[in-house]
């Protein structure tokens, strides 16, 4: 699936610095001096800098010589623009004992920037909340929405279907609309939303989701079916199940930067509910068999990275299992380029383990809820996942670098928000947590420039 274009992010940033750069370069040299500050200095007169972005940095360059004094200065501004550098691109801190060091932060090549985080777990309140607002879901997570959205691919794990009109045994019954019923929609044990949900993920920003979960049959068969047809209707990228009588792939392809992304999601358990059909990738059965669709994705010449997305692990504990470990570096070695783990519901560590083909491989254990109702200081404390990857010429990509927002659900009465917990203010304990976990070094301030890559030599 191609990604849909980001308006106003990253892949528009860096020519527009280069023009208005270039801009204030000729001004200032027709007035005899360049001047070193950055764009948008009041140094230049304003009618200048207006003429001179009017234009694009080729047509300047170009324009034909005008008679007169300012002939000279004109070239001579040419010469001494040809001389500047780029404006330096922002670049992230040196790592600290806590931040994963990989041996390819500076290998040159195309580069990207994924947005991942973890558990879409909307609980009644959410629900009430969001089909009562306007807005829909944009009241419960529009905070952040800025965050998603300037990445080049963003992804979610979302956890329960989206099945208009079927109940908890999967059968067909009056659609209420955006309501939350508890019959058609409802939370735990099974957790069915309203297909604008979707609408709201595309709208953020979202470009993949992970539908392989111990919720994925909350309406049993058909609701896995009715999950795929609403996602395929607003074009949003899934993997880790399929309908039934279908013998499609497991995995979604997204393409950003001409970077091919495979995505391949995994089940540990669907909640003791039978799937008689086979829908939901298992993570561990049969064994062997999640790797060797690693391995046959990493081979294929038009894909470049291979990120697993399991679900897995002990919930509420903050250490993988030993089981999860074990299979990130069976992952790992089959040629995973990233493992980001969740349905543990609070935030597990990260780290680098040997890849295929000398590369590292980046896991993240899990990510904790992203939107849920779960009041504990673990269980509303999560990240947003900012990974870097590069893919040089001829090669397979790989992880350059990582930064991450800290998240926390504030609580307010009966609403419940997702906020970028160093753009309001706190909590402090919440920050805390995550730090602990993470380290300070990869911290991204939400109103900072996106950057994932260190300081290169």
């Amino acid at each position: 699936m191609q990604a849909r274009p980001r308006g106003g992010v990253s892949g528009a940033r860096g020519p527009q610095l280069r023009r208005g750069w270039l801009a204030l370069a000729i001004a200032a040299g027709c007035s005899g001096s360049v001047d070193s500050r950055p764009p948008n200095s009041t140094a230049v007169p304003e009618a200048t800098v207006i003429a001179a972005v009017s234009v694009s940095e080729s047509t300047v360059i170009a324009a034909e010589p005008v008679s007169g004094p300012e002939t000279t200065a004109i070239a001579a501004t040419r010469e001494q623009v040809a001389e500047l550098p780029a404006p330096a691109l922002p670049v992230a801190p040196p790592p600290d004992d806590r931040t994963p060091r990989l041996r390819d932060a500076c290998v040159a090549g195309d580069t990207i920037t994924i947005a991942a985080v973890g558990d879409l777990l909307l609980h009644e309140e959410l629900q009430i909340q969001a089909y009562a607002a306007p807005d829909n879901f944009f009241a419960v997570w529009g905070g952040v929405r800025d965050l998603l959205a300037q990445a080049d691919l963003s992804y979610a794990n979302l956890e329960g279907t989206t099945a208009a009109g079927l109940d908890r045994k999967g059968q067909a019954v009056r659609d209420p609309g955006r309501v939350f019923d508890r019959r058609v929609y409802s939370s735990y044990p099974r957790f069915n939303y309203h297909p604008s949900l979707l609408d709201d993920l595309v709208a953020s920003g979202f470009d993949v989701v992970s539908t392989a979960n111990n919720h994925a049959l909350d309406r049993e068969p058909a609701g896995v079916d009715a999950t795929i047809a609403a996602l395929d209707r607003v074009k949003l990228a899934h993997t880790g199940t399929r309908a039934r009588g279908t013998q499609g792939p497991w995995h979604a392809l997204t393409r950003a930067r001409g970077i091919t992304v495979a995505w391949l999601a995994c089940a540990e358990h669907t909640n003791q509910i039978p799937d008689p059909e086979g829908q939901v990738l298992r993570c561990y059965e049969p064994e062997g068999a999640l790797e060797q669709q690693v391995r046959a994705l990493i081979a294929e010449p038009s894909i470049d990275a291979v990120i697993v997305t399991p679900h897995w692990g002990k919930e509420y504990k903050p250490e993988p299992a030993r089981a999860q470990r074990e299979l990130a570096a069976r992952l790992a070695a089959a040629g995973a380029t990233a493992v980001i783990g969740s349905h543990p519901h609070v935030l597990q560590p990260w780290e680098v383990l040997p890849g295929a083909a000398g590369r590292d491989t980046l896991v993240i254990y899990s990510l904790g809820n992203f939107a849920s109702h779960q009041p504990e200081l673990p269980r509303r404390s999560s990240l947003l996942l900012y990974l870097g990857l590069t893919r040089p010429p001829g090669q397979k990509a790989r992880v350059h670098g990582v930064r991450y927002v800290p998240l926390h659900v504030r609580q307010t009465g009966l609403q419940f928000f997702v906020e970028a917990v160093d753009r309001v203010g706190g909590p402090a304990d919440s920050r805390a947590l995550t730090v602990a976990m993470f380290g300070e070094a990869a911290v991204l301030a939400p109103d900072a420039p996106l950057a994932t890559r260190p300081a290169c030599p």
